[in-house]
């Protein structure tokens, strides 16, 4: 996979004004970089909507994998990533906004062609498949967090082997290399067309699937990452209640979770 170290210049903000870097993650369909859909991802346009109202900071981005942003973070680099979700372990070393978008629902997401092998399970949990079910393979993105209990199960139980992109992962589960994977319905759907086997995958709900997961932005924690926080929550407390951001959190969800989202953005606009 090719790594873009180069930082690109972003949105209108003064080239004299304080540095912004966006560290960028490719996971569509919320972070698209290549592709006739490019720019187009929920946090790319949030991305957007952000650097057009920071005018003080000289915003450019940077392309890299997840494991990169996270130590970078950590190692107190001057960036933020679009999209972070705010764990005990993370607020040691990042600062984080306001929720700018969700992440729901999350399912088991297994091939078409197995869902009455895994429907045969009975009611389904992670804690069963990670336990009395090793034999069933699965694998999760490196440094990934999903929701805390998703993730307390990964950490006891690891998966014999991590991915690096999402797109890779559903290859391995298309080709039956891996059984399962844990994810999103809307990274599910948009990576199945990417791959032109638009009903190759199902979602089946299981027991510690959480309510929605709020994504953030998460900037080193550090004084200037706490200034940059500061700003963008000025520029979220206007945006987020707008149709046109609500438009944003909704764009690409399958249109059997768009009543799932839509009755909870009250929530979402209330957390902090």
């Amino acid at each position: 996979m090719a790594v873009a170290l180069g930082l690109v210049a972003q949105g209108p903000a003064l080239a004299g004004g304080k540095p912004l870097v966006w560290s960028i993650f490719d996971a569509p369909p919320f972070t698209i970089i290549d592709g006739e859909n490019r720019g187009t991802g929920i946090f790319d346009r949030i991305r957007e909507v952000l650097a057009a109202r920071l005018t003080d900071y000289a915003v450019t981005s940077v392309t890299v994998p997840f494991p990169r942003i996270v130590a970078s973070l950590k190692a107190g680099e001057e960036w933020c990533f679009v999209g972070g979700v705010k764990t005990p372990e993370r607020e040691g070393f990042a600062v984080f906004s306001r929720p700018v978008a969700m992440f729901y629902p999350l399912r088991i997401v297994v091939r078409a062609a197995d869902r009455d092998r895994f429907a045969a399970l009975g009611p389904l949990s992670l804690h069963d498949l990670l336990t009395a079910r090793r034999s069933l393979r699965t694998s999760v993105l490196r440094d990934r967090a999903i929701a805390p209990a998703v993730d307390a199960l990964f950490r006891q139980y690891p998966p014999g082997q991590t991915y690096a992109r999402f797109i890779e992962a559903y290859r391995m589960l298309l080709t039956d290399r891996l059984d399962y994977l844990v994810d999103f319905s809307s990274i599910t759907t948009y990576t199945a067309r990417a791959l032109g086997r638009s009903d190759a995958f199902v979602g089946l709900a299981f027991a510690e699937s959480p309510e929605p997961v709020f994504a953030r932005v998460m900037c080193a924690g550090t004084p200037w990452g706490r200034e940059v926080v500061a700003a963008i929550d000025a520029v979220l407390a206007t945006e987020r209640t707008s149709p046109a951001y609500r438009r944003i959190v909704e764009a690409w969800a399958a249109q059997d979770d768009l009543p799932r989202i839509r009755a909870v953005y009250d929530a979402f606009l209330a957390s902090d």
